[in-house]
């Protein structure tokens, strides 16, 4: 998972983005509109932070910056009252009062994303290829064929397929999927993601393929072949 600040000093060592790296976010700092648009981060990333109260940026142009950019992500704006954007009308963005501490700002990125991924799943059925995600979690199809997976399981599957081609990181995964339930470990994740590419063929004979990232966590690719490679072959050499 990947979070971007826009702040006037994103290098002091209270800025939010170091607040959010210290707190094992994947997370870039940027001191104006014009380095944050200009970098890959501008699209790849999950979440916008902005500090409204620095920035002092007109309600127009971050409506330009939600409509042209993140109109499918969320922004989670830090600041005071007197500036606080109410144009934008997006129900998926929220808002953090100045002074904030670092606890109050990781509570306010987790209920963020939360609130995000609950529409995710409350939302139409999504097709990756030959899989079908029903909604509101009832199930996966894959060619047509119903594949029995709990609901974690689920959740999982559809959060990984929605970052596609990108590395998601274990803490976004605990986050989203098991709430950071104190139970949770490496081991029972693990389980989760060997469970989820056996039954959905996530290997490099299918049509998607989940690799570990070390120390870090997983990233879910289409499966690139050479032209002319017969499928059943290649399965057949992948045992």
């Amino acid at each position: 998972m990947k979070l971007v600040t826009l702040e006037k000093d994103a290098d002091n060592p209270l800025s939010l983005a170091n607040m959010l790296r210290a707190a094992g976010y994947h997370c870039r700092g940027y001191r104006n509109i014009n380095e944050l648009v200009e970098s890959p981060w501008v699209e790849a990333c999950d979440l916008v932070i902005i500090d409204t109260q620095e920035m002092k940026l007109d309600g127009r142009l971050i409506g330009y910056l939600a409509q042209t950019f993140w109109s499918d992500r969320p922004m989670l704006f830090v600041g005071n009252e007197t500036r606080r954007p109410t144009a934008l009308g997006r129900t998926e963005d929220a808002y953090l009062a100045k002074p904030v501490t670092a606890r109050a700002l990781i509570a306010g990125v987790k209920t963020t994303l939360a609130a995000n991924w609950a529409r995710y799943t409350a939302s139409d059925a999504l097709e990756f290829g030959r899989y079908r995600f029903e909604p509101d979690g009832r199930g996966v199809l894959m060619d047509g064929v119903h594949i029995a997976l709990t609901h974690k399981e689920y959740q999982l599957a559809l959060l990984l397929f929605r970052n596609l081609a990108r590395p998601v990181s274990r803490v976004y995964l605990a986050e989203t999927v098991w709430r950071h339930d104190e139970r949770i470990n490496a081991r029972t994740m693990t389980a989760h993601v060997s469970t989820i590419r056996s039954k959905l063929e996530l290997r490099a004979f299918g049509e998607y393929a989940l690799s570990p990232i070390y120390n870090y966590g997983y990233r879910l690719d289409p499966v690139r072949r050479p032209r002319g490679l017969n499928i059943a072959a290649a399965q057949t050499l992948h045992g």
